[in-house]
C-alpha cells in the first residue's frame, strides 16, 4: 500500500511555476526547485517526474488558467467587440509598469526553450492555436452582430491580435507607462473596424 502525500501537490506546482517563472528553465535547478516546493527527490520525481515534466505540467497549468480567464471573457453575454476589448485591454494593462516587469511564463519559454525543444514548441503551436481560435470565434460573432467589418478574416484579426499581446508581454519586462501600452491597444483595437 502506498503511503499518502504528505504535501499538496497543488501548492508545490504552483512553488515550481513561480521558480520557472522568475529564473527560466534552464537556470532552475532541480535542487532550487526542491528547496522552493519542499520536497525531497522522491516526492519531486514520483509525483511529478523529471524536471522537463513538471516544467510541461507547469506551463499547462499556467496556460489552463489564463485560457480560462480569456474564454470567460470573450464568450461573455453582450457585445463581442466590447467583450474583444476588455480581454485586450485586461490582457495588456499587466504588462504595465512594475507589474509587467515579471513578463509572462509562457512567452519565457517560447523565447527560452522552443527554438531547441520539440515538446515546448509544439506546446507554443499549440496554444496559439488555441488562444486563436477563441478570439476568431468572438470576432466572428461581432461581425454577424454587425460590430466589426465583414470583410475581415477572423483568423487573421485574432492572429493579429494575440500576436500585438504577445510583444506587450515581452515589452513589459522593460516596464512600459499605462499610457503606452494604452495607445497601443487602442490602435491594435482599429483592426476591428
Amino acid at each position: 500500500m502506498a503511503r499518502p502525500k504528505e504535501f499538496d501537490p497543488a501548492d508545490a506546482m504552483r512553488e515550481a511555476m513561480a521558480a520557472f517563472w522568475e529564473r527560466g528553465y534552464h537556470a532552475t535547478s532541480v535542487n532550487d526547485l526542491l528547496s522552493e516546493m519542499k520536497l525531497n527527490r522522491g516526492s519531486l520525481y514520483g509525483t511529478f517526474g523529471d524536471k522537463k515534466k513538471l516544467f510541461l505540467a507547469t506551463l499547462a497549468e499556467y496556460e489552463k488558467q489564463s485560457r480560462e480567464t480569456m474564454r470567460e471573457t470573450l464568450e461573455q453575454p453582450g457585445p463581442a467587440r466590447k467583450a474583444i476589448e476588455q480581454w485586450a485591454t485586461e490582457t495588456a494593462m499587466v504588462c504595465a509598469g512594475e507589474s509587467g516587469l515579471r513578463g509572462c511564463l509562457g512567452v519565457k519559454a517560447a523565447m527560452e526553450m522552443a527554438p531547441q525543444d520539440k515538446e515546448v514548441a509544439e506546446w507554443v503551436r499549440a496554444v496559439t492555436r488555441a488562444r486563436d481560435l477563441l478570439v476568431a470565434k468572438a470576432v466572428r460573432r461581432g461581425q454577424s452582430d454587425g460590430e466589426i467589418n465583414p470583410r475581415l478574416d477572423p483568423r487573421v484579426v485574432a492572429r493579429c491580435l494575440n500576436t500585438t499581446l504577445a510583444g506587450l508581454k515581452v515589452l513589459g519586462t522593460a516596464a512600459p507607462t499605462e499610457k503606452d501600452v494604452r495607445e497601443v491597444v487602442g490602435m491594435m483595437l482599429r483592426i476591428l473596424d
